[in-house]
């Protein structure tokens, strides 16, 4: 390998966003090659800027000062790495840099949690309103979809949902399987959700519209900010007429959705549109339509906690205008 390609391929890594395991398996042999021919990359155009790089996948080997991630050489700081007891064949969720060696080097670790260590149990059925290959929308919750969530049926926009799942946080859900089925009229549905809306004929509850007859059953005093378990049938106008609503208590805080352009990316928030939210673990964050980069066009959906400020829940990224 010459020197002149050697240098371009530098440049061209430094600029390009890694997406997946084989990119990386590629960048790096290529980094190899060029090191072993006794060539460094650099940038011509001022300091080497180094991509982020989120990957996911088990943790496989556990070394002192590396582990490896899904088959990749990951470069782990001991002193902010979870512990090693709980990681070794845990689902891992990386964000890293490409260091100076073209190795990757962790900034953020997040360890999906086992079936045993995530939240109750749940279980609901509305309709499908939005359908991404690692997620799915059901009555506004983000559902989060993996190779081990059983699904029976086609899925389509429009149809009913059955979801067995269990909770990551308030809007946040893994699904354990999912049974779907077409939407017969007026169909049976049940769903959760912070109540956003008060009337005499009719309520919001996460978004969606309920209406109140002399023959709904309702358990417990509203108040807006109360967490409800909505029954009801489903209606031509996308409305559910209840039939059962159990009111739970005070929520831990009302959803937020806003939009505007990624101002700044740290491991821990995002500032989008001149507002920050945090980054946690519960964090899902939609690269399908555009990388994360500062610039890019954001729909952040969050939950406002009591402090005031916003933990975001999902942020999807979106080609500016």
């Amino acid at each position: 390998m010459d020197e002149r390609r050697c240098r371009s391929f530098g440049r061209g890594a430094a600029a390009r966003r890694l997406a997946s395991g084989e990119t990386l398996l590629i960048a790096a042999v290529l980094f190899l090659a060029c090191f072993a021919a006794g060539f460094t990359p650099v940038a011509a155009d001022g300091p080497w800027r180094r991509p982020l790089v989120k990957l996911s996948g088990p943790v496989e080997l556990l070394h002192p000062n590396q582990w490896w991630v899904d088959g990749l050489p990951l470069r782990i700081d001991p002193a902010t790495a979870p512990a090693a007891a709980t990681v070794r064949g845990a689902e891992a969720l990386v964000v890293a840099s490409v260091d100076d060696g073209g190795l990757l080097a962790a900034r953020s670790v997040a360890l999906r949690p086992d079936a045993g260590e995530l939240g109750s149990t749940v279980e609901f059925r509305c309709v499908i309103d939005e359908l991404e290959p690692k997620y799915w929308i059901v009555c506004n919750r983000i559902i989060l979809v993996t190779e081990r969530t059983v699904v029976e049926g086609r899925p389509e926009v429009g149809y009913l949902a059955t979801v067995k799942a269990v909770r990551l946080s308030r809007d946040s859900l893994l699904a354990r399987s999912i049974k779907v089925s077409y939407p017969d009229a007026y169909a049976e549905v049940e769903f959760e959700g912070p109540i956003q809306g008060l009337g005499a004929e009719s309520w919001t509850v996460n978004d969606i519209t309920v209406l109140i007859s002399p023959v709904t059953e309702i358990r417990g005093t509203p108040q807006v900010g109360q967490t409800s378990q909505v029954k009801g049938v489903l209606q031509p106008s996308g409305a559910v007429l209840a039939l059962v609503i159990v009111v739970k208590g005070a929520g831990s805080g009302s959803q937020v959705d806003l939009e505007g352009l990624v101002e700044s990316i740290a491991s821990d928030q995002w500032v989008v549109g001149g507002v920050t939210v945090a980054i946690g673990p519960q964090t899902f964050i939609d690269e399908s339509r555009a990388p994360a980069e500062v610039g890019a066009k954001a729909q952040v959906r969050a939950l406002r906690l009591q402090s005031g400020s916003l933990l975001a829940l999902r942020i999807r990224l979106l080609r500016p205008d």
